[in-house]
């Protein structure tokens, strides 16, 4: 099972044993560390972060609450999921449904930042059902051999759920001493008239606090940024509400941070572990200096070493594996801090 902590992703082992994790607050399961073959009870919002893989379990979501996945989201091996009405999954990356047999159940709302694809894997193929007056968004493209029912739900089996006019990249959030600096870019643009900033502190009510114009229509990369001077205190949540000349608008997925002075060196997620090949790293910093990074073999020899370019915020990196599958012991560190976590490289 896949042990982790919600904000930094620790250790690999390979138990397959299954518990039933129920959230108890915002930031805390009863079970302590959920893991792909855990059934979670979602009664608060909550964040998992980085990507999440359910393996023969279950996500039951209750209403009123969230629950955001920061990296993308697979349900493998008839996993099942339940979205009640007035709750909602969240998942910025990716949505991966490969062979689920009729028990993926939406009657609340399930919003995808990243691509949605449906049916992959073997068996009896996948199957979505959405219901009363639930829906089905994503903001990238969508494949979808499976079946998706929509009784009374606002998705259709044929994918032709509209793709945002904008095509949004990096939408990112950084705590500074000056205040919460949301940043963001636009790989292209159709009649994009301006983006509404808006903020909550619990992901049910939102105000909009900034409108930050758009470039109409564009097919190049195009840079954003506001910096929140006033910011809630604790942990805030932020999203983007992209709005065309004609009206029409759709939202951003949310991004969460916490209000106060950035820790020195702080690691939010490793992620994919186990990995094909490649890591992505990412973690915040309030100072430039270089992060070196040493790959270890399980006998301690050091098999790749090298250091990061660091900068002040948040920071995502990429990290090439050694060819040879096998664990090995990622160790991050900088003048102030170590850290080290194990990594199983596949294939």
């Amino acid at each position: 099972m896949i042990r982790y902590q919600i904000f930094f992703l620790l250790f690999f082992s390979y138990e397959t044993f299954s518990a039933t994790c129920t959230t108890t607050s915002t930031t805390t399961w009863d079970c302590g560390t959920p893991g792909q073959n855990d059934d979670l009870i979602v009664n608060h919002n909550i964040t998992i972060t980085g990507d999440f893989t359910v393996n023969n379990g279950s996500i039951t979501v209750n209403s009123p609450n969230t629950l955001t996945i920061t990296g993308s989201l697979t349900f493998n091996n008839n996993s099942t999921v339940l979205v009640n009405n007035g709750a909602s999954i969240q998942v910025n990356g990716n949505f991966l449904n490969k062979n689920n047999s009729g028990d993926v159940e939406i009657y609340g709302t399930l919003e995808i930042g990243g691509n949605f694809q449906n049916g992959t894997g073997s068996g009896q193929g996948a199957v979505i059902d959405v219901g009363g007056t639930g829906s089905i968004s994503y903001g990238g493209t969508c494949s979808n051999p499976g079946t998706v029912t929509d009784d009374d739900g606002s998705y259709s089996d044929d994918c032709d759920n509209p793709v945002l006019p904008v095509e949004l990249i990096n939408f990112r959030v950084t705590a500074t001493e000056l205040g919460n600096l949301l940043q963001w870019e636009t790989a292209s643009e159709t009649n994009n008239d301006f983006f509404q900033v808006l903020r909550s502190a619990n992901t049910l009510e939102w105000e909009a606090i900034a409108t930050v114009n758009g470039s109409g229509n564009s097919d190049s990369i195009i840079p954003y940024q506001y910096l929140d001077a006033n910011p809630l205190p604790g942990r805030v949540f932020y999203r983007l509400k992209q709005v065309d000349f004609d009206g029409a608008f759709e939202y951003s997925y949310i991004l969460s941070v916490v209000t106060g002075e950035l820790p020195q060196f702080q690691v939010l997620s490793i992620y994919p572990n186990p990995s094909p090949g490649e890591l992505k790293i990412a973690y915040v910093s309030n100072n430039e200096d270089p992060i070196q990074y040493e790959i270890k073999g399980l006998t301690g020899q050091s098999v790749q070493s090298g250091a990061f370019e660091n900068r002040f915020g948040s920071n995502l990196k990429f990290l090439t594996l050694p060819q040879e599958s096998g664990t090995y012991l990622l160790i991050l560190r900088n003048r102030q801090k170590l850290v080290s976590s194990k990594i199983l490289k596949l294939y």
